[in-house]
Order: structure tokens, then sequence, then C-alpha cells
């Protein structure tokens, strides 16, 4: 699952450095190429859960070098 996440995220838009999630277009691009692992629904679920958490760990990582030191 993590290589399939992992190569599903290659294809990751970019808004000014900050990363987008990833769309269907880029899940539905890997399935072209490759065979299905677990059941679709799963399969889904999982890869939306994986760049939920990175796109919301970079975007934590982002607001905290914004702020202005004290």
């Amino acid at each position: 699952m993590l290589d399939a996440y992992n190569t599903i995220a290659r294809g990751r838009r970019y808004e000014q450095g900050v990363p987008l999630t990833i769309s269907t277009s880029e899940v539905s691009n890997y399935l072209q190429l490759y065979d299905l692992p677990i059941d679709i629904d799963i399969f889904l679920d999982v890869v939306f859960m994986l760049d939920n958490d990175f796109v919301d760990e970079v975007r934590e990582d982002l607001k905290k070098k914004r702020k202005p030191a004290k």
C-alpha cells in the first residue's frame, strides 16, 4: 500500500509550494497501470487517509515556519 501511495503521490499538484490533496484522477491513472492489491473501497480509504495525514502535516509545518519568533 505504501508503494502504491508513493507512486500515486508523484502526480500530486502544488499551489504556491503547498501540496494539494490527491485527486481521484491520480488514483485512476495508477489503477490503469497496476493491478489492484486489495478491495477498491479499502484501497481508496487507505490512499486518501495517508494523503490527508501527509497534507495536514505539511500544512502544520508551514504554519509553524510562518509564525514570527517571540
